[in-house]
């Protein structure tokens, strides 16, 4: 017997960005006006908790009693299945109902697991999410992709799971070391590249003012950034086709990340990742020489590229790249360049191909 169950699934992910600078005192005003929760469950990280515990109880705790506050330690590792159960374990401890919302208070890796953490508790309960770091304001905050590490690769376990609100606060930005600051610059650049050639351009004639954090400067970057990935997002919200661009730098990148046991930031092994693209991009997608020097050259000023990749053999990276989700029947694919604020996606390259890139 064969029996269908016809479903049309329409859900509004609509949700508003808010950026500015200051502004992380409207967020509990915001809270309580449009979400209204019964319990507030903070999940944020060690470093983030030392520098910014005052603030937090002062702007957003006050005097309520519904908050929660949940750390992990700080760093790639605590994304990961070990920390995602003691999280959920903690959570549920607190008799949290769907009326009940988290908020992440910090990094990537804050947002991913909380994002993650969200969209299972109670099959599915409100969250919010609040970056602190560069990679996190112009990238992962943004988009619905939520997720944890395995010993196989990064992000192998998640869903797309949408906030419901998220603010973009640049004064936390105050407090990053220069390699974490630098760190997020690299996802800045990967945005530019794919999506927006006059931020690019901005970008190549503000070099100095953005190493030396000029604000006015920080502040266009990381707006164009988050609308680069919003146009590409709104296109294509599951990423089915275009938002694979986003990937850029990552295929290799992520393998490389993997493969220093994260103690290569994200942003310096997709750095890294991008050389190796941008090289494979002049090879076999029309990238022209001259935007080839470019890029490499703005990657060298910005110190992003660790050469990581020299320490490990290719035959290696080929086998964590074998785990990329973005696969097809088997074949790796990039996305790559077509042209500076142009990139294309689904491309198979041959391995001899990318074997000369990495090795370039």
């Amino acid at each position: 017997m064969n029996i269908t169950l016809p479903l049309v699934i329409k859900k509004d992910f609509s949700h508003q960005i808010q950026t500015g600078r200051g502004i992380f005192k409207n967020l509990k005003n915001f809270i309580e006006k449009y979400l209204n929760p019964d319990k507030i469950i903070i999940i944020t990280d060690s470093n983030v908790f030392n520098l910014y515990n005052q603030k937090i109880k002062k702007e957003l705790i006050k005097d309520s009693k519904n908050f929660y506050i949940l750390t992990i330690p700080s760093g790639e590792k605590s994304k990961s299945q070990k920390f995602r159960d003691k999280l959920e374990n903690e959570i549920l401890s607190l008799k949290p109902s769907r009326e009940s919302i988290l908020v992440a208070i910090g990094g990537g890796v804050v947002g991913d697991i909380t994002g993650f953490l969200a969209s299972i508790i109670l099959r599915g309960i409100r969250f919010v999410q609040v970056p602190t770091s560069v990679i996190a304001q112009v990238d992962s905050s943004i988009g619905g992709k939520t997720g944890i590490n395995t010993k196989h690769s990064k992000n192998l376990i998640g869903t797309f799971y949408h906030p419901s609100f998220v603010l973009v606060d640049t004064e936390f930005l105050k407090t990053l070391s220069d390699e974490e600051f630098l760190n997020g610059v690299a996802e800045i650049l990967k945005s530019m590249l794919i999506g927006s050639k006059e931020g690019f351009e901005f970008l190549e004639k503000n070099l100095i003012k953005l190493i030396n954090r000029d604000e006015k400067v920080l502040t266009r970057l990381i707006e164009e950034s988050i609308k680069v990935k919003v146009e590409i997002v709104k296109k294509d919200p599951d990423e089915k086709s275009l938002r694979k661009i986003l990937n850029f730098g990552h295929t290799i990148g992520h393998a490389i990340e993997s493969l220093s046991n994260y103690k290569l930031k994200h942003g310096f092994a997709v750095a890294e990742g991008m050389i190796v693209e941008s090289y494979l991009s002049y090879l076999v997608n029309g990238l022209n020489e001259v935007d080839l020097f470019r890029i490499q050259y703005i990657v060298d000023k910005l110190n992003l590229d660790k050469n990581v990749r020299r320490k490990f053999n290719f035959k290696n990276v080929l086998e964590k790249m074998s785990y990329d989700k973005k696969r097809i029947h088997d074949q790796i694919t990039f996305s790559l360049l077509k042209k500076i604020g142009k990139c294309e996606y689904n491309i198979i390259v041959k391995e001899e191909l990318v074997e000369l890139a990495y090795n370039h």
